[in-house]
């Protein structure tokens, strides 16, 4: 993200959002298509998360640096677990249909 990183994050899940609008089993399948949504939310119940883990530890001018670095460890890991669940959401199989190309399937993990 940019230093704009509200700006950042909106503009990418916008862009998420328009190409999940491409791929007709996502737009049949309501809840896949507000995937981006999903995946934005869990993102802020895990920084809320996160920023918790800060009082378990002792900040001062020397540990900050560490508390920094165990913090972003902290919340990569409850991201990770908190979005195994939301792959349920999106259909088994769907496909992205591309400019002048041939359509590229994948599936939902």
């Amino acid at each position: 993200m940019g230093a704009d990183l509200f700006g950042s994050l909106a503009e990418s899940t916008c862009a998420a959002l328009v190409v999940s609008s491409t791929s007709y089993e996502l737009i049949k399948t309501t809840d896949a298509l507000y995937y981006p949504l999903i995946v934005t939310s869990v993102g802020i119940l895990a920084s809320f998360a996160s920023v918790l883990f800060a009082n378990f530890f002792t900040v001062n001018e020397y540990t900050v640096q560490n508390v920094l670095k165990a913090q972003l460890g902290i919340s990569t890991v409850i991201m990770t677990i908190a979005l195994v669940p939301t792959v349920y959401v999106l259909p088994d199989k769907f496909s992205f249909q591309l400019k002048d190309a041939t359509p590229i399937t994948t599936t939902n993990w």
